[in-house]
């Protein structure tokens, strides 16, 4: 038996310290836990049960596989119950992520850096860490988001980092929900259904970043789940997990997913101090451009990187000051404020709001999308335009 506490030796980890929400993954780490407890027979117990339950689980297959092995001696490593080599580094892979979770700095209560405010309208947010293989489900407070829920989750089969059609990576960014696609509608691989997100967002397309089809769907019924890289680029979760978040997720208010590489969890009162940097910064551009002068109002912007309704800074300032040339009164309200901080873009803000513009010669109300940059000489807008998160019809493709 004492090749068992191989599995755990391999992670060089301890059983969940936290109790997981789910319990297909709660099951599991119990069996984990009964190992490293040298409680052997009662894991091979559990698992047995564990595989009746969940008959299409590769993981769950493979320590039951080890245990009885295990009884006889045989087993040196984990997944040494298994003649084929193919697809134990994936399996060994998944056993890591899972048992990563229970560290996950989220269920002390830290926060997303990405999150800097929920947007009124907006009930949930889902942040996904893809170096954890893991999607949350923040939920809205009064704009600071509160955890939820949270999943494992698989990605593109290259990783993080999408950017040209074919890479099979999966994109890095803030993304929307366009729709939602029932399993009558799509092949058996894409599970019990599927939400499609606008990649490739405004941010992507300055980039120069190719390639569709991405969404966040369901698991073929041949398997539980894939595994922690395996996609062509869209997000995948199990068939169970996907019933779950449908609950989360609203098509008429585009749910936004902030994809990372990476999560960087910060405190509460950390949070709080970013929120108000930010907001002063929003309000003190409202006020400028509420004073009706042109030099204060522009003064907010790039003059080098600036990309605003289809100018940059010489011709968008050239516009306005045409435009504002008979303008006295000007007033801006905006409501529904969603901020977030870009995942791997330092110093990079995207601001998404409704706004109602009135004058004394233009009445106006738009939905508005901002991204601030942290500039040598401070925050200054490179991107302003009209939120819009429809886009063609997606293919039943990843690429």
């Amino acid at each position: 038996m004492r090749s068992l506490l191989l599995i755990l030796l391999f992670l060089n980890m301890t059983a969940p310290a936290a109790e997981p929400v789910h319990e297909y993954e709660q099951r599991f780490l119990k069996t984990l836990d009964d190992i490293q407890q040298l409680n052997h027979d009662q894991a091979l117990d559990e698992t047995r049960r564990f595989i009746k339950q969940y008959p299409t689980s590769k993981i769950g297959q493979l320590v039951y596989g080890d245990l009885l092995m295990a009884k006889a001696g045989i087993v040196s490593d984990i997944g040494g119950a298994i003649t084929s080599t193919s697809g134990i580094h994936d399996l060994k892979f998944e056993i890591r992520q899972r048992l990563l979770h229970t560290r996950t700095p989220a269920l002390d209560g830290m926060l997303p850096e990405n999150i800097i405010q929920i947007a009124d309208n907006q009930p949930y947010v889902i942040v996904i860490d893809q170096s954890r293989s893991r999607l949350y489900v923040y939920r809205n407070e009064q704009g600071m988001p509160v955890l939820e829920n949270d999943f494992f989750l698989t990605i593109g089969v290259k990783g993080a980092g999408k950017q040209k059609r074919g890479d099979q990576k999966t994109p890095i960014g803030v993304y929307h929900v366009t729709r939602y696609i029932d399993d009558q509608e799509l092949p058996d691989l894409y599970g019990r259904g599927a939400f499609p997100v606008n990649y490739p967002n405004v941010w992507d397309q300055r980039k120069q970043r190719t390639g569709g089809g991405i969404w966040l769907h369901g698991t073929p019924s041949y398997t539980y789940n894939r595994a922690p890289w395996a996609s062509n680029g869209c997000m995948v979760v199990s068939n169970d997990d996907f019933t779950s978040l449908q609950r989360y997720i609203d098509t008429a208010h585009n749910t936004p997913i902030i994809n990372a590489r990476e999560v960087n969890w910060i405190s509460e009162q950390q949070w709080q101090q970013r929120r108000q940097d930010i907001l002063q910064q929003f309000t003190a551009w409202l006020d400028d451009w509420e004073s009706n002068d042109l030099n204060r109002y522009l003064q907010h912007y790039s003059t080098r990187e600036l990309q605003a309704e289809g100018r940059n800074f010489r011709q968008f300032a050239g516009h306005k000051k045409w435009v504002n040339r008979d303008r006295k009164q000007v007033q801006v309200e905006f409501s529904n404020l969603a901020i977030y901080a870009y995942p791997d873009e330092p110093g990079l803000v995207l601001m998404q709001y409704d706004q109602q513009y009135r004058s004394n010669n233009l009445n106006v109300d738009s939905a508005k999308e901002l991204y601030w940059k942290r500039q040598d000489n401070g925050w200054k807008i490179v991107y302003e335009g009209i939120r819009n998160f429809n886009k063609p019809e997606d293919a039943l493709v990843e690429n």
